[in-house]
């Protein structure tokens, strides 16, 4: 019975393999079609919940809306501070947005570029199956890449993170690369200048594409002063392509033309000296390069799915160098991390590299007499690591239902309401995960303060971490910039709605939209010292892990936190608590701090506290609610802390529970 079953299952693989080959040429298209429609219908569905963000899908949304309703080429408001002139070709020189516009201006919208993105991240494919199947003489070797390809997991990072013009090059890289293998140099210059067009970082990555093809003629060794002319252009194009970006970015906006044009500044402040300390410090570059641990983590995950094959073709594998290496001696961690846009510097290169690898290993391996059994077991295995990494790393995959969930709830649904209350012609503030929601109109901006305008509007999120995030690094926050604006008597809250708030500039009526807040706070979201608690596993708890006090443990601050935003209100907090010892002695409290603007100062106090002992408690190894009220005036920050004063005790927490009960 079980051999019957392998041999019906082998023939249906067999029936399957015969059936993909004949119909290769098709199912390319397919497979890219179903790409597509998958990441597509992903990241719409990561926007509705919130998941996409100003910087840079807000950033292109904008620039693109007003290109072609205002008449303002690339004009956008949301890095003012950083780029002065309002216009995109002052942040990146990318040209390539010129053929996004006529598609953006067929439907406009966010989710127009989040399916434009899809589509060309997708399409990559199509090259990498020419490719493999010109070299490697088959078919099945060209679906083998193109599918390994659509199922590289840093590559669903790069779709998956908002729009990025990163996202064109794999494709345009790629199909420069096959026409020139072709000899058709006229397409090939083509694809070439599209490269190039992409951002101010591709000439680097073209001049290496022409100086591949000059080692290549020579090694060739004929007709070699005819075949390296063209290459030769290509870099002189790519080195003059280099310094017309930069000097266009530095006329447009001169704050550009301050530091290095990304974050390399430990090295140096211009080229020239990052380049000389780099060589002049071997061991500390070296140092770079391997720490953190997650480059090293980095660097497998991109070969690993093609099973480190690209390590055999190194003259193909350099073409990937530029950036890799630029990447590694850089600290900025998007880097070499697998949920942002940089991949598209080298995911055609990885590629490119793992075919050549796979034909060198091929070769070596004709004097096999199982020949076709060890390609086919090598495409396999292809496959095979494919998959489970993509199972593994992609936000598609394991991450999506643990640690990076996209859910649409009653909260995301509220928010929406209060998006559809703000005029399309209003000019509004908000924080970094709604403004892509808010980017087609004339001033947008992250909340900040001071503020550039008085707008009409300001939509926060308090539930949302984004609220601390600032338009730079060194701004004030949007929920402290809040703080100051509703000081100011300016603005009335027309929305007030689980911590949803949304501010009219004049506006002095009731609410149009009210919810009463509620969150719960575990061990996760609470502070702890190793003094006077620890985390452990509690299967009778509803969070899983719970907060333990014990009898080893010091008097003091068990726990502090969450420094939860609230506005004014109402409010219950829910402590749910176990003890194993009678002389439990346990004060829980309500504390909170504020901001002042007139005196630029931070106050604090307590709003309610009650202290437990046993009785409270009525028995041994039992969890117990316990409650506290309290009401505020204005937003404040909040922590709901345990403390004791006892020595040998034990008390354990699960959860707190803030619920507003009224307004």
């Amino acid at each position: 019975m079980l051999r019957k079953t392998w041999n019906t299952l082998g023939a249906t693989l067999k029936n399957f393999v015969t059936f993909a080959e004949t119909k290769a040429d098709k199912l390319i298209f397919v497979l890219i079609g179903v790409y597509t429609l998958i990441f597509s219908g992903f990241t719409i569905y990561m926007h509705y919940a919130f998941k996409t963000y100003a910087w840079d899908l807000g950033v292109f949304t904008q620039a693109l809306w007003s290109t072609v309703n205002l008449g303002k080429p690339f004009y956008y408001t949301i890095e003012s501070i950083r780029n002065p002139s309002l216009n995109f070709l002052g942040a990146h020189f990318s040209p390539v947005l010129l053929l996004v516009v006529p598609v953006y201006a067929i439907y406009q919208s966010p989710i127009t570029l989040l399916v434009l993105q899809s589509f060309v991240i997708g399409v990559a494919a199509l090259p990498i199956y020419w490719i493999a199947k010109d070299k490697l003489y088959s078919k099945l070797w060209g679906l083998t890449f193109a599918v390994a390809f659509l199922l590289h997991p840093a590559l669903h990072g790069m779709n998956c993170f908002d729009f990025h013009v990163e996202a064109f090059i794999p494709v345009f890289f790629l199909m420069a690369f096959y026409y020139f293998d072709k000899g058709d140099w006229f397409r090939g210059f083509i694809f070439s200048i599209l490269v190039l067009s992409t951002i101010e970082f591709a000439p680097i990555l073209t001049a290496f594409l022409g100086a591949y093809f000059i080692i290549k003629a020579i090694n060739k060794q004929r007709k070699i002063e005819k075949r390296i002319i063209f290459p030769t252009s290509l870099i002189i194009i790519s080195v003059l392509w280099l310094f017309f970006a930069f000097s266009l970015l530095h006329s447009i906006n001169p704050l550009k033309a301050v530091g290095l044009p990304g974050n390399w500044d430990k090295w140096g402040t211009s080229m020239t000296e990052v380049i000389y300390n780099i060589v002049k410090n071997p061991i500390k570059t070296l140092g770079t390069i391997v720490n953190p641990i997650e480059k090293a983590y980095y660097v497998f995950l991109i070969f690993a799915p093609v099973v480190f094959l690209s390590i055999l073709a190194p003259l193909e594998l350099s073409l990937a160098f530029p950036w890799i290496f630029a990447a590694l001696i850089s600290e900025y961690s998007p880097y070499y991390e697998p949920y942002f846009q940089y991949f598209g510097f080298i995911a055609g290169q990885i590629f490119l590299s793992a075919i050549y690898g796979t034909k060198t290993l091929l070769k070596k391996s004709t004097t096999c007499q199982n020949h076709l059994g060890i390609e086919k077991k090598l495409m396999a295995i292809i496959l095979i690591i494919s998959l489970a990494s993509s199972i593994a790393v992609s936000p598609i995959g394991l991450p999506a239902l643990t640690r990076r969930k996209v859910e649409m709830t009653d909260h995301t649904k509220t928010l929406h309401e209060a998006l559809a209350l703000i005029p399309s012609t209003a000019s509004v503030a908000t924080q970094n995960d709604i403004l892509p929601h808010l980017a087609q109109r004339e001033k947008i901006f992250i909340l900040g303060w001071p503020m550039e305008t008085e707008v009409d509007f300001i939509l926060l999120d308090l539930k949302s971490s984004h609220v601390f995030y600032g338009p730079t690094p060194t701004a004030t926050s949007p929920i402290e910039a809040l703080c100051i604006v509703l000081q100011t008597g300016k603005y009335g809250v027309k929305v007030c709605a689980d911590g949803i708030l949304l501010l009219e500039k004049g506006y002095s009526g009731i609410y149009e939209i009210f919810k009463p807040y509620n969150k719960r706070f575990t061990y996760e979201d609470l502070y702890t010292l190793p003094s006077t608690s620890y985390v452990r596993f509690d299967g009778t708890s509803e969070s899983g892990n719970v907060l333990v006090h014990n009898a080893d443990h010091k008097p003091g601050i068990i726990w502090y936190g969450p420094y939860v935003w609230l506005y004014a209100g109402n409010y219950n907090v829910t402590f749910k608590m176990k003890t194993a010892s009678e002389n439990v002695n346990v004060t829980l409290d309500v504390f909170f701090s504020e901001f002042n603007s007139v005196t630029n100062t931070w106050s604090s106090g307590t709003l309610n506290f009650e202290t437990l002992n046993f009785s409270d408690f009525g028995s041994l190894g039992q969890w117990k609610e316990f409650a506290l009220n309290f009401q505020i005036d204005t937003l404040k920050r909040l922590e709901f802390r345990g403390m004791c004063e006892t020595e040998n005790m034990s008390v354990a927490l699960d959860y707190i529970e803030v619920t507003q009960l009224g307004p």
